[in-house]
């Protein structure tokens, strides 16, 4: 896989990640089960790849993309699990972490496009 490809494979990630994050008015996921889990794998895919491949040239933007993606990750269980309420905390940390992770990954994309 090219750098411009997987540049492309994180662009339709995320793009699929945003979709398949939209819910109804009660809470329900209205994506299919089936287009989430292929959302999560290539997003893992995208971030484990990506921070391989800028370790030597962008170390930096390899650090802030897999340490904001842990980060997001476990701050998603945590609101999932405790249910906090609106303005809490955690729902602060989980907006701002989920910026980080945009630019971030905005970053990795762009990074990407510009290697050979």
């Amino acid at each position: 896989m090219t750098n411009k490809t997987l540049a492309i494979v994180g662009i339709v990630s995320y793009i699929l990640s945003v979709i398949t994050s939209a819910e109804n008015l009660e809470g329900n996921y209205i994506a299919s089960t089936f287009l989430i889990v292929i959302s999560g794998i290539l997003t893992t895919l995208f971030i484990v790849t990506a921070t391989i491949r800028l370790w030597k040239e962008a170390k930096h933007i390899s650090i802030i993309l897999a340490s904001s993606a842990i980060i997001l990750f476990l701050l998603t269980i945590i609101q999932e699990v405790t249910l906090p309420a609106y303005g809490s905390p955690i729902i602060i940390f989980s907006n701002v972490s989920k910026v980080i992770y945009f630019i971030a990954t905005i970053g990795a994309i762009v990074k990407l496009f510009k290697a050979k």
